[in-house]
């Protein structure tokens, strides 16, 4: 049976308000999984997205991890991931969508991914937080409840300002509830670049020299940022971002192995079959028939 393409979701296909490339979108969340019915078969967003969960238990599934879902977790999720889940039916929470464009109409000179929730080499997509960091939370997300049903003057303006609060309130909590050893300084710069930058050349193949001249840094001493703080070298983050595009193409399109290794760059059909074997355990078609 012919698998449909998997689905891209803009903000507007959630009916969000305002200018099309500004879009914001809030809602409750058990508003949200009754109003899109179409949510729950995988897919993926091209926007940044805050789920808090209040009610309900289940599991979400973000590029092949699962995760469990229960009051007081918290996903954080960035344009391009992949995701499903499956939750009882009182689930319920808040959900918020918002787009780099929006956020930079008020704060120009900042990019959503130096907050370390939206850094997916770094951490996590998900925080578990208690009742009482969930009270300190609550009265930034009522008022941006308020100021989304309402029709203020600067309405726009108002809801990134209170985005950034929130932003600025998670960013508190992941830093304190997570205990990680925090990367600071040039060398976080660094990390946040280069994951912008595998993400945009990865089908390039470009060696590691590449990364580390846009970077201006020594390829010697970007593997020992990586290594120190990832546990890996820079052509493992690389080989990384390779095989989760192949897991994505292998189970959510109908390319056969052969089109997905030339969509990857791969010119040699032999070499992309032992490149994914030795990372994954399994051929393409053996992975694509597991899932």
């Amino acid at each position: 049976m012919r698998k449909k393409p998997l689905p891209i979701y803009q903000i507007q296909d959630y009916n969000a308000q305002d200018q099309k490339e500004h879009y914001f979108y809030y809602s409750s969340f058990s508003l949200h999984l009754q109003e899109h019915l179409f949510i729950r078969e995988p897919h993926k967003h091209d926007f940044y997205i805050i789920l808090i969960v209040t009610h309900g238990i289940g599991t979400h599934t973000i590029d092949f991890k699962e995760y469990e879902v229960k009051p007081g977790t918290i996903f954080f999720m960035i344009p391009g991931q992949v995701h499903s889940w499956q939750l009882s039916d009182d689930a319920d929470g808040y959900i918020i969508f918002f787009t780099q464009e929006f956020y930079a109409k008020a704060y120009p000179d900042r990019k959503l991914y130096s907050f370390p929730f939206f850094n997916t080499m770094l951490h996590r997509p998900v925080l578990n937080i208690s009742p009482e960091d969930d009270a300190l939370l609550m009265p930034v997300l009522q008022k941006i409840a308020l100021e989304h049903k309402a029709s203020g003057f600067m309405k726009e303006v108002m809801l990134s300002r209170l985005l950034d609060v929130l932003l600025i309130e998670l960013t508190r909590l992941f830093r304190h509830i997570e205990h990680s050893t925090e990367v600071t300084g040039k060398d976080h710069s660094v990390l946040q670049k280069l994951e912008r930058l595998i993400d945009q050349h990865y089908k390039e193949h470009m060696p590691v020299r590449f990364y580390a001249d846009c970077l201006h840094v020594t390829t010697r001493h970007l593997n020992e940022i990586c290594k120190w703080s990832l546990g890996k070298t820079t052509i493992e983050l690389i080989h990384f971002r390779k095989v989760l595009e192949t897991k994505r193409l292998l189970v959510h399109s109908d390319l056969t192995s052969s089109q997905v290794a030339a969509e990857l760059g791969f010119t040699d059909n032999a070499y992309f079959f032992r490149f994914f074997k030795k990372h994954t355990g399994f051929t393409p078609e053996q992975f694509r028939a597991e899932k």
